[in-house]
């Protein structure tokens, strides 16, 4: 089968979970399928490469290489958000006209597009080409989701999400909580496909060279590095410093934690509103306690934070999926999220894999987060039943065997076969 992978972040380009999906999900789907990835560039990367089956086209992006100045846009600024936005149509476009002078026959059998802002490639390739489209939603937070972090006033992406999930052979998400989320928003149930995903560092962690004595040890260097004390508690967020990741409730529920535990350090990983967490952290006397610096890190640094980590919490809103779960979880960290995860997460509920917590009620999230901190037995269970939820219930081979069968039951209905 030939496929047409329409995504925004292909390695090397990697800055959230997107990236982090692509980059586990395609070398399973390439091992025996053709794959042509269609993605964004910056100025600085190749505008054609290949590497076995996959071949990745990246028309050449200059204007948003010389607008950002080389470095990573923020989406949670408003500016930075269309400037990205506009550039993502743009590539659409160059994308399209790339699929249309390859002709019938180099074509290839089946569009998967991965996010609502790929929505002019995902259209015209099924008006104009009447190629069969297989949509993945990634996250809801144009028209479905209860708390959106994008700021969409006119409903312009919630109309063209839902368009993109009407003209779709099959829609896939990860979990069956999304799936409502859409049917209650008004989406075709029987076209919704739900896969769920593997964990980030499932290779890393099946690899037999790694090391986890020398993972702790590049740990307590980078306790040493931040600053923080030996015997200190560490508490760490990781993701998108907005409304939606709960990090502003997680900073009000801080005062509390902090009374309870005068020595935990909380420590925050991700690109978003650093200035606003600045402040927040000043006018509530956190400052020594909450350690940010707004940048998003890459695989091995990220490694370190979670192993330098006590405890893990994550108070989401609204969260499609959450591969930072899977991230703490597989590392044997003691693990909080928010009740916008998936409750697949938890596990046997008798035997929780996750301690869930009220995102919205920073008081609830402090009351888990002290609860965890100060019963070792507890951080204990949850450590071993998280580390087994993700290995033995998440796989990146089982997930991309069950999208590839979504794709040829999408191809077989465009073909006039029954499912």
């Amino acid at each position: 089968m030939k496929i047409a992978y329409v995504v925004t972040q292909f390695p090397p380009n990697i800055s959230a979970g997107l990236g982090r999906y692509v980059e586990q999900m395609v070398p399973y789907l390439a091992r025996d399928h053709r794959l042509a990835v269609f993605t964004l560039n910056d100025g600085r990367l190749p505008a054609h490469e290949r590497d076995g089956a996959v071949t990745v086209h990246r028309p050449l992006g200059r204007l948003l290489g010389a607008v950002s100045g080389g470095r990573r846009l923020n989406r949670t600024r408003r500016a930075e958000f269309l400037l990205l936005t506009a550039t993502v149509v743009l590539s659409n476009w160059r994308y399209f006209a790339l699929l249309r002078r390859a002709g019938p026959g180099g074509r290839p059998d089946l569009v998967a597009v991965h996010d609502a802002t790929n929505f002019l490639c995902g259209l015209l390739c099924h008006y104009v080409l009447r190629l069969p489209v297989v949509y993945h939603v990634h996250t809801a937070e144009y028209g479905a989701a209860r708390h959106r972090d994008v700021a969409d006033p006119l409903g312009v992406f919630a109309g063209l999400e839902r368009w993109l999930g009407r003209i779709a052979r099959r829609v896939v998400v990860p979990t069956p909580d999304m799936r409502e989320e859409l049917a209650a928003a008004g989406w075709d149930r029987a076209a919704i496909e739900v896969v769920s995903l593997g964990g980030t560092f499932e290779r890393v962690l099946a690899d037999p060279a790694f090391d986890r004595r020398e993972l702790r040890a590049r740990a307590m260097d980078l306790r040493a590095r931040l600053g923080i004390p030996a015997t200190a508690p560490v508490l760490l967020f990781v993701g998108r410093l907005d409304r939606q990741k709960g990090v502003h409730q997680l900073l009000a529920a801080m005062p509390e934690i902090v009374r309870a535990l005068p020595d935990l350090r909380l420590v925050l990983v991700g690109e978003g509103d650093l200035a606003g967490v600045r402040r927040t952290v000043e006018e509530s006397g956190l400052r020594g306690h909450v350690l940010a610096s707004g940048e998003f890190v890459g695989r091995d640094e990220l490694l370190r934070h979670y192993e330098m980590a006590d405890a893990c919490v994550f108070p989401s809103l609204f969260e499609p999926f959450g591969l930072v779960a899977t991230e703490a979880m597989a590392l044997a960290r003691p693990t909080i999220l928010g009740d916008g995860f998936s409750r697949v997460f938890l596990g046997d509920p008798a035997r929780p894999a996750a301690r869930f917590v009220r995102a919205a009620d920073p008081g609830d999230i402090a009351a888990g987060v002290i609860e965890v901190m100060t019963d070792p037995e507890l951080r204990r269970a949850l450590a071993e039943r998280g580390e087994r939820f993700v290995r033995e219930r998440l796989s990146w081979a089982r997930a991309a065997g069950e999208t590839l069968a979504v794709y040829q039951a999408a191809v077989r209905t465009s073909m006039g076969v029954s499912r």
